[in-house]
């Protein structure tokens, strides 16, 4: 079932693409980020960066629509979620997608700095910035056996349970409730990496979520780990790092690539930077996008 989802979706979002490809609204981008709209049925607070399981197969019909070369870190740089002011119908979510070009050379754009200037930026124009409006980061390794992606079905988990790398079977019935036992084994071990590191508890953030994998993984989707990321997140609601994630308070979740470690386990460092009260993601993505440009720009005359 989970399968023919997926297949549906993609391929909805391919001809979606490709009709937005002949008429001149899309075209084939090189180096990316893909701004991710989430808008719910009703106009409750909402987490967006659930919605990444279906994102991922409308961003491969992107790629079947050979509107980029490939939707791995070194084109996608980034995805980044936010919700909708507006709901959707009864019964409905509604998703936008935004893609917005980043420099692929010198400079070469990258958002964890660029996103930290534009909010810096932000707080100098407002006359009661907090006194540590520079932000935290805090890091998580994860293991194997509790590390979770869209990728892995229920019999991958099984087998990564039993110290295997990949199972041979799709979905098996014996699996059932696997991803709930692995899930609860990774809330209990992030609020126990949680409580050994400092955080400040800001009421609005921006969270960007770096993923670094075991050594020797070439090509990868970071926001495929969105299921252990969000996690993660709400761990921290249950130490008290923040009221809640919802983005009433948590303004927007970036996924980026992190360089290789050198072990077997994979890890989540958590960019937390406090925003003001009127601040929109979307517009601090763009805004930094075009002053990349710029710089850019600048450099190649």
């Amino acid at each position: 079932m989970r399968a023919r989802r997926r297949a549906w979706v993609r391929d909805y979002a391919k001809n979606e693409w490709r009709n937005l490809k002949k008429t001149g609204k899309a075209w084939k981008v090189e180096r990316f980020i893909a701004l991710i709209g989430v808008g719910c049925p009703s106009q409750k607070n909402i987490f967006p960066a659930r919605a990444a399981e279906t994102i991922k197969p409308i961003i491969d019909g992107g790629s079947d629509a050979r509107l980029w070369d490939d939707d791995d870190s070194q084109h996608r740089h980034s995805t980044v979620y936010i919700q909708l002011p507006t709901p959707a119908p009864a019964n409905h979510y509604r998703l936008s997608v935004l893609i917005i070009p980043v420099p692929e050379s010198m400079p070469k754009y990258q958002i964890t700095s660029r996103l930290a200037s534009n909010i810096d930026q932000h707080w100098r124009n407002n006359p009661n910035p907090p006194a540590w409006h520079d932000g935290y980061s805090v890091s998580f390794t994860i293991s194997d056996k509790q590390w979770i992606t869209s990728n892995y079905t229920d019999s991958d988990l099984i087998a990564r349970q039993n110290g295997e790398r990949k199972s041979a079977t799709w979905g098996r019935g014996g699996s059932f409730g696997i991803r709930e036992r692995v899930r609860a084994q990774l809330i209990e071990l992030a609020f126990q990496q949680w409580k050994r590191q400092a955080y400040r508890p800001y009421e609005r953030f921006a969270i960007i979520a770096g993923i670094a994998y075991p050594y020797g993984v070439k090509t990868a989707d970071p926001d495929n780990a969105a299921e252990t990321v969000n996690t993660i997140l709400h761990s921290g609601t249950r130490i008290g790092a923040w009221p809640d994630v919802n983005s009433q308070h948590c303004r927007g979740v970036a996924f980026v690539r992190l360089p290789n470690l050198m072990t077997g386990n994979h890890m989540v460092r958590l960019f937390v930077f406090p925003v003001p009260e009127n601040f929109q993601m979307a517009q601090s993505i763009a805004e930094s996008s075009i002053d990349a440009w710029g710089e850019h720009d600048r450099r190649m005359r």
